[in-house]
């Protein structure tokens, strides 16, 4: 039972319709917040500005909020992977701690307070309301998160809720660029029955993942006139068979992944990507060198380990010798390891059960990206699921939106997921 209100007791059903109702009377408070923090550009390794702001704003909760530093230590970790090399000085992350009172299980709730760069957006972190949507860069990947956790949790202990377990709110770092954010939370050695990420997954619950393994190809050529083209050496040419391989090996990582568990439903269950090319310096000159970046996705059948034996391989099995003598590959940038959560899991169920007993028949799917929830599951050793509201293909777009009214609601899901898990005070 739970005793809100001085001890008056009040039933399941009359809880949740009381919650949906004040929920809903936050409206404008969810057009304001929101475009509060999507005012400030917290691109990813710039995130001091925002992690203050949300270290006071979660500090008008009750319970006890912190600002815990990233060590630079992190960096030699075996698990470390990160596309930044930005100091860690001054953007310490926002832990909120609200105590239970006993006998329940414990919950990590889980936003990241980083967003990628905005390209050729101008006004994208100028947040703009139209109609039901707040227009701007992070709006919905994923500071709707952010508020709409805040937004369940400050109408919960409005009505003076109790919980029997602890829960927390872990606001990251760098999760668009390896997720170093999460794992210091995880070195910290900070532990719960279940983590819940909170991310933009059109009210689909993720328990799985695809890994991601960045890499970069320099090719060596032989610099030459135009006339004496032949007596040259093209690195651009040596690139392309390169390419040409790499997109058989994408072939065969899609026909690998077909009915892989919980990725039935992607048509392309792999994906090989050269997203950066340089060479050449003249149209008249056989160029000496090109690089090349771009990334892999593979599915929990391969390791990063068996992802970079594979390119490594495939460099040495294309029929040039030139290109197997004066090309060299390195991995210095993200190294997303895929996870996988056991197939119906308790905590997975436990979600799914919450959503259905609210009207929603959610989705078990694995995630074609990757997320925060790698580092709190391979490497903290905790249930670790992805649930949120709306995305509609917003993440990283130009122009990307949030909705607000499935903002409330999220937040009502929320609210009844923190109470079945975490229990009620008696």
């Amino acid at each position: 039972m739970i005793l809100p209100e001085g001890g008056k007791y009040m039933p399941d059903k009359v809880l949740l319709s009381r919650l949906k109702n004040d929920i809903f009377e936050c409206r404008d408070e969810v057009i304001k917040l929101l475009s509060k923090l999507v005012s400030v550009p917290s691109i990813s390794g710039d995130e001091g500005e925002i992690q203050r702001e949300l270290y006071r704003l979660f500090s008008t909760l009750n319970g006890k909020t912190t600002q815990i530093p990233m060590k630079e230590s992190l960096r030699r970790d075996p698990k470390f992977a990160s596309g930044n090399d930005t100091s860690f000085a001054g953007r310490p992350q926002t832990r909120f701690l609200w105590p239970g009172l006993g006998n329940g299980k414990s919950l990590i709730l889980c936003a990241h307070s980083d967003v990628v760069e905005p390209g050729d957006w101008e006004d994208a972190f100028k947040p703009r309301v139209e109609g039901d949507f707040i227009y701007g860069r992070g709006s919905v990947d994923d500071k709707y998160s952010i508020v709409s956790i805040y937004l369940t949790l400050k109408v919960m202990q409005k009505m003076d809720l109790n919980l029997a377990g602890d829960l927390e709110v872990h606001l990251t770092n760098e999760e668009e660029i390896g997720m170093a954010g999460a794992l210091a939370f995880v070195r910290e050695g900070f532990k719960a029955d279940g983590v819940l990420i909170l991310e933009p997954t059109d009210h689909k619950i993720y328990d799985a993942h695809r890994g991601c393994l960045q890499f970069k190809i320099e090719v060596e050529g032989k610099q030459a006139h135009l006339g004496k083209k032949r007596y040259g050496v093209s690195a651009i040419e040596k690139a392309a068979k390169i390419i040409d391989a790499l997109v058989k090996y994408e072939d065969i990582l899609i026909e690998e992944g077909r009915g892989y568990p919980r990725f039935e439903s992607y048509e392309y269950p792999g994906q090989v990507n050269i997203g950066i090319i340089k060479g050449g310096s003249f149209f008249s000159i056989v160029p000496d060198a090109v690089s090349m970046e771009g990334g892999v996705g593979f599915l929990p059948i391969k390791t990063i380990e068996d992802i970079e034996s594979d390119l490594k391989k495939i460099i040495c099995e294309i029929k040039d010798d030139w290109i197997r003598d004066h090309t060299e590959i390195h991995f210095n940038g993200l190294k997303n390891e895929p996870y996988q959560m056991p197939e119906k899991h308790p905590f997975t169920l436990a979600l799914q059960k919450t959503l259905k007993s609210m009207g929603r028949e959610a989705e078990v799917l694995g995630m074609m990206a990757t997320c925060d929830a790698r580092y709190y599951y391979n490497q903290g050793n905790m249930p670790s699921i992805v649930y949120g509201g709306l995305n509609n293909g917003q993440a990283h777009s130009k122009y990307e939106h949030a909705c607000i009214s499935d903002i409330l609601e999220t937040a009502i899901e929320y609210a009844g997921f923190i109470i079945d898990w975490c229990g009620k005070s008696k």
